[in-house]
């Protein structure tokens, strides 16, 4: 087998890193649903306060495809439902009951599979809420139930700070995992590429069935879906569709066929130096950061993340983690400025670059916190964005374009490959300190709204 090796990229070399142990977060009191984190869903309630839902029951619904559901992760009673600016659905917060009832669905087991026609995989997806689970490219939207993709991906090598390990996950509980990638395979019709490591040494990776399998290697972004995309189905237009799941998702959709109910569990990893304990916690689909993070003391003025530390969401104790986020990060928040900082040697401070003599030691005894070390200023070509995008596109040209909103130019250079989180580490590295991702993002959904 062919082994992908991308030489561009970049692993923070940050502290905190979670250990292998696998712990539970318990059950918890309250769960929240934000209808947000569904790119692509026109939410509409099906629930008002007061309300009993089971695990399952549909709680809000997509306008545009009325057949697709958000359900709800755990059984218990809506008390509260936030309304923002529009009346745009911000949550639907729900008080656990002590005990847990399900809404039941058709069972099937790995040999019914073949026999299942993609039309009844479909329904019976959008019916338990997990099609949210399968997004799209260009746009990472939720996919489109009516279009057809031309391949699917199922990342499984992440390179993120501090991302779970696949290996370490799949010696958990591989249940439901052939057959999450069988129904894909059924449902679409097309290949499905499973993406591993070239380090990884699960049997349950190699040994699958209904996939093509490729091994990819390298620092990070090489973990990232868009990067797999790139190097094996580039997209090459708006109606050039791509499916993704992840690994994770693809167990979750197997056991639903298998068992016939929800299934709500996932692992998460929590990671930083601002957390006493940095370990891997099986938590429950929507429940609070405060909740994870029980019994674990993190560091007064710490910011909380949800996701990794390029692409998350900074988050209060109270909020939910993200539909599809698996890690929760706590690092040192600062906004001090040191008093002439370039004029040190920079033992102690970060650098991808030879500027600092950390660069030397490989930033061993550095610290990452919250500071951007600097104000945006001219675009200077220097080429560390190009040093860390493992794409063949021209990612200086492209973020012009986008500002400039030139439509044509933009897809000559390939904004419909593009994505904000393979773009996180670019952020990272920019001398001008352009939030490059965000400039991204503005790109997609210029391109979508008006391309």
């Amino acid at each position: 087998m062919k082994v992908i090796r991308l030489k561009k990229g970049h692993n923070l070399a940050i502290a905190g890193q979670p250990e292998k142990l696998l712990v539970n977060a318990g059950q918890p009191a309250r769960l929240k649903i934000r209808p947000l984190d569904f790119r692509g869903i026109k939410p509409k309630l099906l629930v008002k306060e007061g309300d009993h839902v089971n695990t399952g029951t549909p709680v809000l619904y997509n306008k545009i495809f009325p057949d697709m559901f958000v359900t709800a992760p755990g059984a218990g009673r809506v008390v509260n439902i936030v309304i923002g600016e529009r009346r745009v659905v911000k949550e639907i917060v729900i008080d656990l009951d002590r005990t847990e009832s399900f809404e039941s669905f058709e069972r099937f087991n790995e040999q019914s599979v073949p026999t299942l026609s993609p039309d009844t995989i479909k329904k019976q997806l959008l019916r338990s809420g997990l099609w949210p689970v399968i997004r799209q490219r260009p746009f990472s939207s939720v996919a489109d139930p009516e279009k057809l993709p031309k391949a699917v991906f199922i990342p499984a090598t992440p390179t993120a700070p501090f991302a779970p390990d696949t290996d370490y996950l799949l010696e958990q509980d591989t249940t439901g995992l052939q057959m999450g990638l069988s129904v894909l395979k059924r449902l679409t019709g097309k290949p499905v590429h499973l993406v591993a490591g070239n380090d990884s040494s699960s049997t349950a990776l190699g040994g699958a069935k209904d996939v093509v399998l490729h091994r990819f290697s390298g620092p990070h972004p090489a973990g990232n879906v868009g990067i797999h995309i790139h190097h094996i189905a580039p997209i090459r237009n708006r109606d050039d569709i791509v499916w993704y799941v992840s690994l994770q998702d693809v167990m979750r959709v197997g056991r639903f066929f298998l068992k016939g109910i929800l299934p709500v569990e996932k692992i998460v990893t929590v990671g930083g130096e601002s957390v006493e304990k940095r370990h891997y916690i099986k938590i429950r689909q929507g429940m609070m950061l405060k909740d994870v993070l029980w019994g674990n003391p993190v560091e007064r003025g710490a910011r909380l993340v949800s996701g990794d530390l390029l692409t998350g969401l900074q988050c209060v104790a109270e909020d939910p983690l993200g539909f599809y986020h698996d890690t929760v990060s706590v690092i040192p928040e600062s906004a001090r400025r040191d008093f002439f900082g370039w004029l040190v040697p920079g033992l102690h401070k970060y650098s991808l670059t030879n500027l600092f003599l950390s660069r030397l030691v490989n930033n061993r005894g550095t610290h990452l916190d919250t500071r951007m070390h600097g104000s945006k200023r001219v675009i200077i070509p220097f080429g560390n964005i190009e040093s860390v995008l493992p794409m063949n596109i021209l990612p200086t040209f492209l973020i012009k374009m986008i500002l400039a909103e030139d439509i044509d130019e933009m897809e000559k250079l390939g904004i419909y490959e593009c994505d904000p989180e393979d773009f996180a580490l670019c952020s990272f590295i920019d001398a001008s300190k352009m939030e490059v991702a965000e400039i991204i993002r503005q790109g997609l959904e210029y391109v979508e709204k008006n391309g």
